[in-house]
């Protein structure tokens, strides 16, 4: 029997931010196939909840939450080791069970915020 549960993102990493992992447009479906000719629909950040040993979560918006954030400074930022952290306070996140397949999480929101940690 499958189980499903909301939870915000504290609950899954420990913390209210996550490192930023990634970023993409997300575009319809038409006959199983996604229409990149369309008008993308959506944008989802990828994270890496570092208080689940790194564990993905994507975040879908409707909108883009950080539009001078760019996939490509992203991916420089983990590839450096100078990660880029997110707080997304509204962050939604499903986390379900199924006959066979574990457990998964998805989620969503609708604001996110590059943000600085203090080192102590």
């Amino acid at each position: 029997m499958p189980y499903k549960l909301n939870v915000d993102l504290t609950a899954v990493n420990g913390r209210d931010f996550a490192i930023l992992t990634g970023k993409a447009d997300i575009f319809p479906y038409e006959d199983g196939r996604k229409r990149h000719d369309a008008r993308r629909t959506g944008v989802k950040l990828t994270l890496a909840l570092q208080g689940a040993r790194l564990a993905p979560l994507t975040v879908k918006f409707d909108q883009d939450p950080l539009p001078k954030v760019t996939d490509e400074e992203i991916e420089e930022a983990v590839m450096n080791c100078k990660p880029l952290f997110v707080q997304i306070p509204d962050c939604a996140v499903s986390l379900f069970s199924s006959n066979g397949s574990g457990i998964g999480m998805t989620a969503t929101a609708q604001t996110a915020q590059i943000v600085t940690l203090n080192s102590k």
